[in-house]
């Protein structure tokens, strides 16, 4: 009987649409092409003792390379690490000790960096048509076209089943070490199709289907790209990898390839807004809120979006989408697109008080998210203290604040450590920077709290403006909204700070911890 592993989504491809195109670079491959370099990568690693259960490291950009892996990795029955090359060193050597990478797969890219952790790792392998010469004696390496061009047409005959483990993920860390979750092969394929199956059965501006040309500006070490790495070649759609390429080039890559389909988070939406105009886009957006502001040039700029909530600890828990009795095209539904979300099919939602009690699902009660799901872990990876924190009889405790809507639709407000608490009553930190950001001379927003003798805590406003604005004009640009009912007075900053630049973390968010540490202790 077939199982659910993730190099049979492959084989599905070749037999249906094994002449579509995937764009990497100057490289240019059929699906058909790719899983016979597959095919080949595996046989010469099986050769060299790779085998069932040894982790595989990629410190790679999203190339073809970096996707054959996916699938290379998963015929052999090994383990794949999908390394965050954006952590700093230090904890990006943490995670490949942590995960206890055998094999570690490089671009030319990062080769710099890894060269004085070659001794520390049994096996290299450069991604690349050679070896640096340089770096020959230092370790052992192998050139990954080498491996290709040795290779034969026929999987190794190792037995892979639904319940073995796949990959490692590890959070970016921002408050504390990377955590690791391992998923197995089966978790990562319902996920994976689940989270497409959502965008093709809801209205959605993300909705995606086989026609589309896609582009996962998402780094593969990020979730396998939020799944694209794995419901791209499913869908049996053209791809095309972005490798290295910055807001400009990527903007290029969009108009001359033809992209419909991109993900990525609202950073990188602001930097591609800049290189507009783009032509039947959609993109699925989440990682932190999507301003309001950044929503409307949005739909000044023709770009349909969707905003997706979920995380390495939980995989894809909901994705925005316009309730059934909203009209589309209409502001309620834009509303909705950029707030409502429903859950992908398979996952269940609570909204809990704090003691695990499930709030009404009223629209109004705020409480901490729970989720739970079929491919849901069972812990953190060598952390019995966290695991008993976060999951709790087959629920995950996602530390963020929301209320769900009577529709069944969920409102993911803030994290609840970015939460400000005022007087005992919660102040969102998220719905605060969504208001400012429509100020028309504001770049970018971050709304932290600041310790305060009176009420324990009282919001601070960072902005990154664009134009000339000063807190006087911000202030009564909030006052106005709580004059129209949408924010409640109480909520509206009396202190606003001006930065010229935005911390960010390793997954392309403003780094709140950062900005706490800054404007709390005056560094």
């Amino acid at each position: 009987m077939k199982e659910l592993v993730v190099h049979q989504v492959l084989e599905r491809t070749v037999a249906t649409r094994g002449r579509e195109e995937i764009v990497s670079g100057s490289t240019r491959l059929t699906y058909e092409e790719l899983r016979r370099r597959v095919m080949r990568l595996a046989w010469s690693l099986h050769k060299l003792g790779l085998r069932k259960g040894s982790v595989i490291g990629v410190l790679d950009v999203n190339t073809h390379r970096h996707l054959e892996l996916h699938f290379a990795s998963s015929m052999l029955g090994a383990v794949l690490h999908t390394i965050n090359f954006r952590l700093p060193a230090e904890a990006l050597v943490y995670t490949m000790q942590h995960a206890e990478d055998e094999w570690v797969f490089v671009s030319p890219l990062f080769l710099d960096h890894v060269e004085p952790m070659l001794g520390s790792f049994p096996n290299w392998v450069v991604m690349d048509r050679e070896i640096p010469e340089h770096l020959k004696d230092k370790a052992t390496l192998h050139c990954y076209e080498d491996l290709i061009d040795m290779g034969q047409d026929e999987a190794p005959a190792a037995t892979v089943a639904e319940n073995d483990y796949y990959s490692i993920l590890y959070t970016t860390g921002t408050t504390g070490r990377p955590k690791g979750i391992r998923y197995r092969h089966r978790d990562v394929v319902l996920g994976s199709l689940q989270l497409f199956h959502h965008l093709s059965l809801h209205t959605t501006g993300a909705a995606i289907q086989s026609t589309d040309t896609i582009m996962p500006l998402i780094p593969f070490f990020h979730i396998h790209g939020w799944g694209t790495a794995i419901f791209g070649p499913y869908l049996g759609a053209k791809l095309v990898l972005p490798e290295r390429a910055g807001p400009a080039e990527q903007a290029g890559l969009i108009r001359e390839e033809g992209v419909t389909w991109a993900n990525l988070v609202p950073t990188q939406l602001h930097m591609l807004l800049e290189h507009e105009p783009f032509h039947n886009l959609k993109v699925l957006t989440g990682g932190s809120p999507l301003p309001s502001g950044l929503a409307s040039r949005a739909d000044t700029a023709g770009i349909a979006y969707g905003l997706i909530y979920g995380g390495s600890d939980q995989l894809a828990t909901a994705i925005s989408v316009v309730p059934e009795d909203v009209a589309p095209d209409t502001p309620e539904a834009r509303q909705w697109l950029r707030t409502g979300m429903r859950p992908v099919p398979m996952v269940d939602v609570a909204i809990t008080d704090p003691h695990g009690a499930r709030l009404p699902q009223d629209g109004e009660s705020i409480g901490e998210v729970w989720v739970s799901s079929p491919w849901l872990p069972e812990g953190y990876l060598k952390n019995e203290a966290k695991s008993r924190e976060a999951f709790s009889e087959g629920w995950f405790r996602t530390g963020d604040i929301g209320v769900l809507f009577e529709n069944g639709l969920l409102y993911v407000m803030d994290r609840e450590s970015d939460a400000i608490k005022s007087g005992g009553e919660w102040i969102p930190s998220g719905v605060l920077e969504a208001h400012i950001s429509e100020h028309p001379s504001v770049e970018t927003v971050s709304v932290i709290a600041a310790p305060d003798e009176r009420w324990g805590e009282r919001p601070l406003a960072i902005v990154k403006a664009s134009g000339q604005v000063d807190a006087d004009e911000l202030r009564q640009h909030l006052l106005d909204r709580v004059d129209q009912g949408k924010l409640a007075k109480f909520w509206v900053p009396e202190a606003f700070s001006f930065v010229q630049d935005m911390p960010l973390t390793s997954a392309g968010k403003i780094d709140k911890v950062h900005l706490r540490k800054q404007f709390r202790e005056g560094s």
